[in-house]
């Protein structure tokens, strides 16, 4: 939401003169607001309560936000009537949470005709009790989706608010600032030593899903085959992503003993796959009560995995083990940076070399790459990022996104050169933070919802894919043969169009 129907004004803020620098000059980050000069700005506010306040030499805004405000929100005008943000890639914003619960913040960038989603950019922060964060909004983009354009000479407000947080909130927010990102220059990546001894040696894959993932099998549409796995070897991929609800087959108390003849399922599946030459990556998924509840469900958590790794230490390497999916919530990136390192150790007592893949908090977004810590020394690990932008492109008509899904249907990615540098950014940005911690990069989830037209989605699919390999990342397709599937289950034949842009022809 970026646009606020009632307006309360209070009391004092600030931002500093300035604007775009001239062309081809070197930018520096511009402080449009920094809280020092009350006269430099006009402050709007609905359902909160906001005062300047001592920081580090200097001052913040602290808001306070009602108990039942729905979108509490703070709108910040320029003095001069608009700011111009040319020349510029982002906006950022520092927050700091002196609560006890983690605070979800979203900055709002709006032109003159914003309505909440159009002609605006959104992005969000979620910062841990007593923590801090930055909130970053790159121009063009809508919480996580693509295509959403900003006139930058003409930037009228920004807005700092909470989507239905459910509680009071008191949160201070300091240094709104206009950023340029480093220009990524793919074949500048392409000749570093390290790249260019990459090898994607998971390949060209594809997701086992809504089958062991479900509260139990078969629920969700989907219960495993063994003709699956002869036909996805035959069609020519080279690995299969295996997610696993383990957490929904485990005891809820010590020692959290993992049902042994679900074990047994599991097991098939794997032995399904290695005995056809694929690569097999075996994941917890959907450990949901752990986003909730990480401190009450961390030694469940860790116990799980002693357990697998034990169990699964005399197979071969081409199993690779994946200590979660998407970790999102209340699991944020310093609580998970700690679990991850804690939960490595348990397994590389069973395992000390097999390679084990880790994404970083934030759903496996590419953007949270930043935040992922690792354990150094180890050098048995691959990286994992999910992509799925344009998010309105991909996740139209998906009723689990929420109502607001139907609105997008219809949406199609046509490649077009914009659509297409979109992408080739974003991958980017995975790929070079690979170079520079000298690790490998898997994208291990990206697909189109059935609910796009088709020829739209295997154009998306074969630009996300090939574009991947191109900066030496394997893949896994999200998903066989559901909602967003390759392979039709009913008919017994593959979706030829989706197969061809993740398996070219004659390859």
């Amino acid at each position: 939401m970026c646009k606020i129907s009632e307006w309360v004004v209070c009391a004092a803020l600030v931002v500093l003169a300035g604007g775009a620098l001239a062309e081809g000059a070197v930018r520096k980050p511009w402080v449009m607001v920094d809280f020092e000069d009350d006269q430099a700005v006009r402050l709007s506010a609905s359902q909160t309560q906001s005062v300047r306040v001592p920081s580090q030499g200097g001052h913040a805004l602290q808001i306070t936000t009602e108990a039942q405000a729905q979108w509490p929100s703070v709108i910040i005008q320029p003095r001069q009537g608009v700011w111009d943000l040319s020349g510029y890639d982002a906006v950022e914003m520092d927050v700091r949470n002196p609560g006890d619960i983690p605070v979800r913040v979203l900055l709002g960038l709006n032109n003159a005709n914003s309505d909440g989603v159009h002609n605006c950019n959104v992005e969000s922060v979620t910062v841990s009790e007593h923590g801090e964060g930055v909130v970053v909004v790159p121009f063009g983009m809508w919480h996580g989706s693509s295509g959403h354009p900003l006139d930058l000479k003409k930037v009228v407000s920004v807005n700092v608010l909470l989507d239905k947080p459910g509680r009071a909130h008191c949160f201070v927010v300091d240094s709104i600032r206009a950023v340029t990102r480093e220009r990524l220059d793919l074949a500048t990546i392409q000749k570093d030593p390290f790249f260019q001894q990459l090898k994607p040696v998971l390949g060209r894959g594809v997701n086992l899903g809504n089958a062991l993932e479900a509260p139990r099998e078969g629920e969700w549409g989907v219960t495993l085959k063994e003709s699956y796995f002869e036909k996805i070897r035959g069609a020519g991929f080279d690995s299969v992503r295996i997610p696993v609800r383990w957490s929904a087959h485990a005891e809820m108390m010590p020692p959290y003993r993992i049902d042994p003849e679900f074990f047994k399922r599991v097991d098939w599946a794997v032995r399904m796959a290695l005995d056809r030459k694929l690569r097999v990556v075996l994941n917890m998924h959907h450990y949901n009560e752990l986003f909730e509840q990480p401190e009450a469900n961390r030694e469940r958590f860790m116990a799980l995995w002693k357990q697998i790794a034990w169990h699964y230490a005399g197979q071969p390497p081409e199993l690779m083990f994946e200590l979660l999916n998407e970790p999102n919530g209340n699991l944020l990136a310093d609580k998970w940076n700690r679990l991850l390192a804690d939960t490595l150790a348990v397994v590389r007592t069973s395992n000390p070399t097999r390679e084990v893949v880790i994404g970083p908090a934030g759903w496996n977004g590419i953007g949270e790459l930043k935040h992922l810590k690792l354990p150094e020394a180890d050098r048995h690990l691959t990286v994992t990022v999910h992509y799925y932008n344009p998010f309105h492109f991909t996740h139209q008509g998906a009723n689990w996104v929420g109502a607001e899904s139907t609105q997008w249907l219809g949406t199609k990615w046509m490649g077009t050169k914009a659509e297409q540098q979109a992408v080739e950014k974003d991958l980017d940005l995975a790929i070079d933070w690979a170079v520079k911690h000298r690790r490998p990069i898997y994208l291990g989830e990206f697909g189109a919802y059935s609910k796009a037209d088709l020829e739209s989605r295997a154009r998306w699919t074969r630009f996300v894919a090939e574009s991947a390999l191109a900066r030496k990342m394997s893949f896994a397709y999200w998903e066989f043969c559901a909602g967003f599937g390759v392979y039709d289950p009913v008919p017994e034949r593959w979706i030829q169009p989706l197969k061809e842009a993740l398996l070219p022809l004659g390859r």
